[in-house]
């Protein structure tokens, strides 16, 4: 069973105009009140959350917290709304809502463990894995998300078996809606890098002539869209579990659908357009285990957390909470040329499984050149980015020094 419209219907409605979706009316009024509902249920969820203890974020961890204030984590509500307004507009034009719900019935499993853990604060490991998985497995059975070739010999042997297919796929997908939340530790951080993710994937459906992702793709970015000037740079709320969930799996699904549907389009083509969260997510989970832990255990060594702390130097915890905001915001700033990058080699050469490999490698290559100066303490001094010195700072600091002035 194909999600939306047979194969060959699709073909021939659509690359017979020139193999492309042209971006309808339906589609841009979709994003615009997507974007719009995402942005006003962001705010009002951020004055909510004033009110309720339960919804906010505390900043007891100071280890790996980067805020300074409660802060509602339950953004991810919004990016719903956002999204489900933006498809009930597309439901009312083109007349097929079948295929937008099973999305959203794949999706509720995850998001919906993610939403608890986000107003419990406690998090089972067990439910928080298996929860995701079972979305997958819903998402291989009711919408045809299926992992089938990796264009590498060997294993496209084995992913022609059904099983092996079906097990290959619950774990990709499960993978990467975790990796959103592996990144979502600074404001912006993982909105940016699901929006570009969200725009690759549309504009590829577009010249692969896929409307059901194009459109799908438009109405997630929107989403996003509508999210991220409420975090980022005020930080005033967090896409929390259940948002980076809801993300990371919609990411997910309509990457392996776009491939499983279109065989011109590289299957490295998401691997190399979601690589910063992914590779994060990998080499976090090495890095534990070598380190004498569990893969699933929390740490500050993120290469997020790294930059936050040791090349954004901004008056540390001892500023202003303004200071510490426009810390986190810069640090997210910085990083955010990683997932930009992503997306230009993605789209470049998305459907070059050869030359995607090759951008595959060369991130890797790039991530270690960044995260090893960074962990071992050897940043370079012209890579720190410290506060400029307000006037009153300079007096105090050419006054004589005090013993209460080096304290």
């Amino acid at each position: 069973m194909h999600l939306g419209y047979p194969r060959a219907r699709l073909i021939r409605d659509n690359r017979s105009q020139g193999g492309t979706v042209l971006p309808d009316l339906a589609v841009a009024i979709a994003v615009f009140v997507g974007a719009a509902c995402a942005y006003a249920g962001a705010r009002v969820l951020a004055s909510y959350c004033g009110r309720s203890s339960r919804a906010l974020d505390d900043t007891w961890d100071g280890l790996r917290r980067a805020h300074v204030a409660p802060t509602c984590r339950i953004g991810g509500i919004a990016v719903l709304v956002g999204v489900i307004a933006g498809a009930a507009v597309h439901w009312a034009v083109s007349g097929t809502p079948g295929r937008w719900l099973l999305l959203f019935v794949c999706a509720a499993p995850a998001f919906g463990w993610g939403l608890i853990e986000d107003l419990s604060k406690r998090g089972a490991v067990l439910p928080r894995l298996a929860l995701p998985a079972v979305a997958a497995a819903l998402g291989f059975v009711l919408v045809d998300a299926r992992i089938t070739h990796l264009s590498v010999p060997v294993l496209d042997s084995l992913l022609a078996v059904h099983a092996a297919s079906f097990l290959f796929t619950v774990f990709a997908v499960t993978g990467v809606t975790h990796a959103i939340n592996v990144v979502d530790g600074l404001n912006g951080l993982a909105g940016m890098s699901a929006l570009f993710a969200s725009i690759g994937l549309a504009v590829v459906a577009w010249i692969a002539g896929d409307p059901l992702v194009f459109s799908a793709a438009c109405i997630l970015a929107a989403g996003i869209a509508g999210f991220v000037p409420a975090n980022f740079p005020s930080g005033r709320i967090f896409l929390g579990d259940g948002g980076a969930y809801l993300v990371g799996f919609l990411l997910a699904e309509l990457s392996v659908i776009l491939v499983h549907r279109n065989t011109e389009v590289s299957p490295w083509f998401p691997l190399v357009l979601l690589a910063y969260p992914i590779w994060e997510t990998l080499f976090s989970m090495a890095r534990r285990r070598m380190r004498g832990r569990s893969s699933t255990a929390a740490d500050a060594l993120h290469l997020h957390t790294l930059v936050f702390r040791r090349v954004v130097r901004w008056r540390g915890f001892s500023g202003r909470p303004a200071d510490q905001v426009a810390r986190n915001s810069l640090a997210s700033l910085c990083l955010w040329i990683l997932p930009a990058l992503c997306l230009a080699a993605a789209l470049a050469f998305w459907n070059n499984s050869l030359a995607l490999q090759a951008s595959a490698g060369g991130f890797v290559i790039l991530y270690a050149a960044l995260y090893y100066p960074l962990v071992r303490f050897r940043v370079p001094s012209w890579l720190v980015i410290r506060a400029r010195k307000s006037a009153a700072a300079a007096g105090k600091m050419s006054a004589p020094a005090t013993p209460e002035a080096h304290r």
